[in-house]
């Protein structure tokens, strides 16, 4: 097993997909699990306090974890779908075009 090495972490790399650009569903995917969290640890206070319909947002807390995991997991399939084929699933926007234009001049 690998050591952890700290200098060679990135936060914003967090976000980003297998291709190196960042994820719109990996973003959304860890806001919603931090928002999660929060509420999770929330609503374990209103728990020990003895708060009425607890219950019913704990399920709505378990609701937004699955929600989170969609959309991370979301961004892995994508990802691997992508590397598989060669090729980009989605449709491509003019700024992508722009981009490869852009990378296949000579220079």
């Amino acid at each position: 097993m690998a050591m952890y090495n700290k200098s060679k972490f990135n936060f914003s790399e967090t976000f980003n997909n297998s291709n190196g650009k960042t994820s719109g569903s990996g973003f959304v995917g860890v806001i919603t699990g931090l928002l999660t969290a929060i509420a999770f640890s929330v609503a374990m206070i209103g728990w020990w306090l003895g708060k009425p319909d607890i219950i019913d947002i704990f399920d709505r807390i378990l609701q937004l974890g699955l929600l989170s995991a969609a959309l991370l997991g979301v961004r892995k399939v994508s990802g691997v779908l992508t590397n598989s084929k060669g090729k980009t699933t989605g449709v491509e926007g003019e700024a992508e075009q722009a981009d490869k234009a852009i990378d296949k001049q000579p220079g």
